[in-house]
Formats: C-alpha cells, structure tokens, sequence
C-alpha cells in the first residue's frame, strides 16, 4: 500500500524557514483569517492589538514603526505626540507592512525614519493582503486622524496584478480583492437562503480553483490601467493636502536575479511544503524579469503623463550583489532588504525633490 506522505506543519522546528526565519511563525500567527479584523468598506484588516516579538499593531490594526529616536509611534498612537511637525506614510501590502521583519524597528518603514533626512516620522499604512483599492479606501477612511503630511509613498503593484489575472465574472465592473471568492460564495447562500435564485456559475476560491489565467498583455494592461485609476485619485488627495507623492514599484525576487544560497534554501522548501503548489505554478505567468520591465516601463509612462513621482525597487535591487541575502520569501525581505529597499526609497523621494 502506497503510503502518503504528509507536508510537515509550518512550525516544524526541522524546517529551514524555522532555523533560518524564526520571526515568520510570528507572521503565520497574525496572517491567519481566524483573527484578521472583519472591517465596512475595506472588508478585512490585520489584527488589532496583535503582540508577538516580530510584529505589532495598535487598537486599529496599524503596525507600530519607530522614529529616530526610537520612540513608537502608529496612526493610533499619533493623537499622543506633542509634535505638530509633519509625517511621511508608506501605503502599500505586505512589502510595505514590513511582513518578514524581525521586529517592529527593522521594518522598512523605521528604517526610511532612520534614514529622514529632516528626520520625520513614517506612519506604516499597509494592509497584509490590499490591492489598489483597499489601500486607497484605508487612508480615506483614517485621513482625519493625520493631519499634516509630507510624503506620500505608495510600495506595491504585485497585489493588483494577481488580481488582474482573475476572471472577467469574477472582475465585474470594479476590481476584485483577496479572499473574494469566499465573500461571494457566502453571499450566494445568503441569497439562496432569502429565496433568491441560485447562482449561474460557482464561483471559484482564489487561487486554488484557477488554473486558466488570461494572456500577459491583458493582465499587464488590466493592472496598469486600475494601478493609475487608483494613483490619480491619490495625486488629487495629495494635491489637496499639499503633500509629495511617490510611488514606488515592488520587486519580486523573481523579477530581480537568480536567489542567492539562503534564498535557494528557502524557496525550494517553500514550494516544496505550500499545499497550493509550487510559486512557478500559481504566478510564473507574471514572474519573469521580462514582465517587470513591460510593467515597470507602462507604470513609469503613466506616472510620468500624471505628474507623479515614480521609482522601481527591481532596478534598485539588481544592483547589489548576488550574494546579498534581500528576501525571506519570493515577495517579502529580510531586514537587510528592509534596509536597502529604504535607503532606494530615499533616493526617489530626494531625487523627486530636486535634492531638497
């Protein structure tokens, strides 16, 4: 009798993301949708109040960053400065949010206030999971409670991709979130429940249900165009705030270079144990060097026709060393990689600002 093999648990203390990424069983804790905060307009949120050594939130769900100073501060906390000088916020997913640090100061967004050169503040507005949209509607929704800011730098990109790649009954008219499978699902029984008709199609669950996927120029296009949708919507409400707008590209270690040994070590078994499959199976369609470049370049030309700042992290990051360990997964990055990605930041915004 063929016996099957079981995947080890992600705390397997055997496993090399263990010995290596101690700090992700912190993540895996504040990822699971057991405690994810269920939110109107915005449908989920990380967990508030979430303590662990790697990372914490406030009563909003806002992970803490550290000034220069070393003082911890959130969008929850900014009520308690004395301070009326003015912030810097860094919009974005995961990247942004700081997923794989080891602690709260090592998260790109405390390493961008030890590098400030007016030595401001960073207020971490990311969302473990966001697309375009949901990082649009969390700093409207939370706006009021900031009320003086500098900078604006949106990190992402890779989100709205994926989600670019679901299908057009899935899409609809407005673009598609994380975990939407599952929403529409349940509202289908509630409807059926109500005496409504049943649905047509059973919707799939996001990813594992989808195995054909459209061709990359229209994911590409898709993308771009609910990207810049999103980013003229943030020129205007920077524009009315008076403050400077950046967005910045994500990299994928993918779209970077060849992983360096640790990296190697850690994406093989993570492919290796992912009950979805492997990386290449769920995303290799979008995660080509080629495809950064056409999707750099048409995020670059639409920043440019709009007037806003734009940078990409995967020109930053090819410049470094092949041995430079940068990524605790294919899309999240170590605290060296927090460190670089911080000081490439720094440069776009300086850049942007004509050295000032």
């Amino acid at each position: 009798m063929l016996k099957i093999r079981r995947r080890p648990a992600l705390n397997d203390e055997n496993l090399l993301r263990v010995k290596m990424t101690p700090q992700m069983l912190d993540y895996d804790r504040f990822a699971s949708r057991s405690i994810a905060q269920h939110l109107p307009y915005l449908m989920g949120f990380n967990p508030a109040d979430f303590e662990s050594r790697a990372i914490n939130t406030d009563y909003l769900g806002f992970r803490f960053s550290h000034d220069s100073e070393g003082n911890r501060i959130s969008v929850g906390t900014l009520d308690k400065l004395s301070s009326k000088a003015p912030v810097n916020l860094l919009v974005g997913g995961s990247p942004a949010l700081g997923y794989g640090a080891t602690s709260d100061e090592t998260s790109v967004v405390s390493r961008l206030a030890i590098k400030d050169p007016d030595n401001l503040p960073w207020l971490n507005l990311a969302g473990h999971c966001y697309n375009s949209v949901q990082e649009l509607l969390l700093f409207i929704l939370h706006l009021h409670r900031i009320k003086n800011i500098k900078h604006i730098v949106i990190m992402g990109g890779f989100n709205t991709l994926v989600m670019a790649r679901l299908p057009e009954f899935i899409r609809g008219g407005l673009p598609p979130f994380y975990f939407c499978g599952d929403y529409f699902n349940k509202f289908d029984e509630i409807v059926e429940e109500n005496g409504g008709e049943p649905p047509i199609l059973n919707l799939p669950k996001w990813p594992a249900e989808i195995t054909a996927v459209p061709p990359i120029k229209e994911t590409l296009d898709r993308s771009v165009q609910e990207m810049m949708h999103r980013l003229n919507t943030w020129r205007l409400l920077a524009s009315s705030l008076g403050a400077k707008l950046t967005f910045i590209l994500q990299p994928l270690a993918t779209w970077v270079r060849e992983p360096c040994v640790e990296e190697k070590k850690l994406f093989d078994e993570l492919d290796a144990i992912s009950k979805l499959g492997t990386w290449e199976k769920l995303y290799g369609d979008i995660s080509s060097p080629e495809v950064a470049e056409l999707y750099a370049n048409s995020l670059s030309k639409g920043c440019a026709e709009k007037g806003i700042s734009f940078g990409s992290l995967v020109a930053d990051l090819r410049s470094r060393p092949s041995s430079d360990w940068l990524f605790v997964d294919r899309a999240h990055f170590t605290d060296h990689g927090n460190d670089v990605i911080a000081s490439a930041i720094q440069k776009y915004i300086q850049s942007s600002c004509g050295g000032a």
